[in-house]
């Protein structure tokens, strides 16, 4: 393996972590979004009549 090639190798390894680390990120940060927008949307639901 030449030095530019390990080079390609790592700057692929980097971008790749940083992609999941922003996906985990923003995963976590829109999580209280959907589970609030769940909730209302269930509590909705649960003041209809004949719901449980």
């Amino acid at each position: 393996m030449t030095i530019d090639q390990k080079m390609r190798v790592n700057m692929y390894t980097l971008a790749s972590s940083q992609v999941v680390r922003y996906a985990i990120i923003i995963t976590a940060a829109s999580l209280p979004l959907i589970l609030a927008a769940l909730h209302v949307t269930h509590a909705g639901e649960s003041i209809l009549p004949g719901t449980v």
